[in-house]
Order: C-alpha cells, then sequence, then structure tokens
C-alpha cells in the first residue's frame, strides 16, 4: 500500500496541481503525527469539530470518524472540491470554501462550543492564532500544529527572546500545553524547521485582573513594538502624560525593556493607565 507521501504525490499528479507557497501548503504524511494530533484533541462522538486547512484530507479522515460534526475550512477551491467529492456521502461533514481570516464566523458556523484541530499554514499561524483568541467563546479549544518558532512563543516567559505580544495576549488567556515536536520529514514538502503540536484551552475572562482590555493590549503593543527601547521611550506612543508618576506608582522602573515584564506587571500598568484615562491619547 503507498505511503501517506506518496499518496499525497499522486492526488496532487491526478489534479494537476502542487503545493502553493501562498497557501502555506506543506501536507501532513505522518500517521503517527495524524493519531497523536487526534489524540491530544480528546473529541468526543458529541463534538463538532472544525479543521482549519485540511488540505488533501488526512486528518479529516479520522476526524470524520470521530467527531459528531465536522466542518473543513479550505481556502485554496481545487483542494476543496477533492474534499466536497471525498465526503459527498458523509452528512455529517461540512466543507467551506474560504480563508478563515476573512470568514463570517457567526455566519458559518451555528453550533457553539466547537473543537478546533488544524496543522496551520506557517505564513498566517499568528493572525490565525489571535482569529481564534477572538472567538474564543466559540472555540473553547484548539490542537494545533506550528512552526516549533511560534510554537515556543505561545507558553515563553518574560525575559526571554522567545517572550513577545503573541506571549502576553495568548497567556492572558489561555493554557498552554506542549503535546509534541514533530519533524520536517513528516509533510510534504518538507519544510526546513521542525514544527510542534500544542494544545490551547481558552477561558473567557482575563486570567489576571485586567480592567479594559483594549489598554492592555494597547500597553502590550508599545511595549513590544520596539524591543530593544526602554519602557519610558517605548510607551510614548501610547500617549499617557506622566510616564515618570506611573513608574513610580505601578512600582516598575521603566528603565526595564517590555520583555522583562509579566503579565501581572502587564496588567498593573494597563490598569493604572485605564484609572487615569483622561490622560491617555
Amino acid at each position: 500500500m503507498p505511503t501517506l507521501s506518496q499518496q499525497a504525490r499522486q492526488a496532487l499528479s491526478e489534479l494537476e496541481t502542487h503545493p502553493h507557497k501562498k497557501f502555506g501548503q506543506n501536507f501532513l504524511t505522518d500517521p503517527t503525527v495524524v493519531s497523536r494530533m487526534v489524540q491530544a484533541a480528546t473529541i468526543q462522538p458529541t463534538d463538532t469539530v472544525l479543521e482549519i486547512g485540511p488540505g488533501l484530507g488526512v486528518l479529516s479522515d479520522l476526524l470524520a470518524e470521530t467527531a459528531g460534526r465536522l466542518y473543513l475550512v479550505e481556502v485554496d477551491p481545487v483542494l476543496a472540491d477533492r474534499l466536497r467529492a471525498r465526503f459527498a456521502q458523509q452528512e455529517s461533514v461540512h466543507i467551506v470554501t474560504a480563508d478563515f481570516l476573512e470568514l463570517d464566523i457567526a455566519a458559518t458556523f451555528a453550533e457553539s462550543p466547537i473543537r478546533v484541530i488544524a496543522s496551520l499554514p506557517y505564513n498566517v499561524a499568528t493572525p490565525m492564532l489571535f482569529r481564534l483568541l477572538e472567538h474564543r467563546r466559540q472555540f473553547p479549544t484548539a490542537t494545533v500544529m506550528l512552526q516549533r518558532e511560534v510554537a515556543e512563543r505561545l507558553s515563553a516567559k518574560a525575559d526571554t527572546s522567545e517572550y513577545g505580544a503573541l506571549s502576553v495576549m495568548i497567556q492572558l488567556y489561555a493554557t498552554v500545553t506542549k503535546v509534541a515536536t514533530v519533524q520536517p520529514g513528516s509533510f510534504f514538502p518538507s519544510p526546513k524547521v521542525q514544527s510542534q503540536i500544542v494544545n490551547l484551552v481558552f477561558q473567557d475572562t482575563p486570567r489576571v485582573d485586567v480592567r479594559e482590555v483594549a489598554v492592555f493590549r494597547r500597553v502590550v503593543k508599545a511595549a513590544f513594538g520596539q524591543r530593544r527601547k526602554t519602557l519610558r521611550n517605548a510607551l510614548k506612543v501610547t500617549g499617557y502624560g506622566d510616564l515618570e508618576g506611573l513608574s513610580v506608582r505601578s512600582g516598575i522602573d521603566f528603565q526595564r525593556r517590555g520583555e522583562t515584564l509579566s503579565l501581572e506587571e502587564f496588567a498593573r500598568l494597563a490598569n493604572m493607565m485605564e484609572e487615569e484615562q483622561g490622560n491617555i491619547a
């Protein structure tokens, strides 16, 4: 029997297509990794599941056997048509030809909650994570494959090179669990980097006290806008009028850089700014 890699090559040949860089297509071809992802997602027969970027349907086949209802959102129209034909006899499987980043979530998915499982394209993984974060009430759990470098950022600690705005915003709402590291040979074509499977469990409210998320987000964005700047310089773009006083009141030395602040310290700054919102432009 042909391997999944051989099957992928054959399928693409029959479709007279090839992996497209614009779609970030690296097709998963390792059955062990497929099983590991589904196992990590702990899908039950009553669950509704969303797979983003199903591609050739290797993961979809197992999901269709496991989930009560399955949505497949595929941006490549050629592959979406193939999936539509593949699952034509399975009423529980619904194929949506669309870019998940532009999809009308409310109009497309009536159910809630929906479990997400996906091997995310490297080139759009970060905006997709932020989209899932935005719709965390509908998508409270996600098992995703990411470039290892991006995956490391999700659980990075303060004062490390991996720590950044993505780390802070994800950790504000999610518990991140690393599942497994995946080698380049598990894909066709093989990427030049390792990947990692992670589980995200979102909660509706912040994990630390944040009074106004918009202000918190603004502070985080400013702090990491130019990583080499001190907080005294980086936070000027927030428009806050009394940064020296804020440093004293918060007990945070503004000679530090944003990458050294913990989640709790970012929340403290944002809350103090919110209290004196008249000073914010």
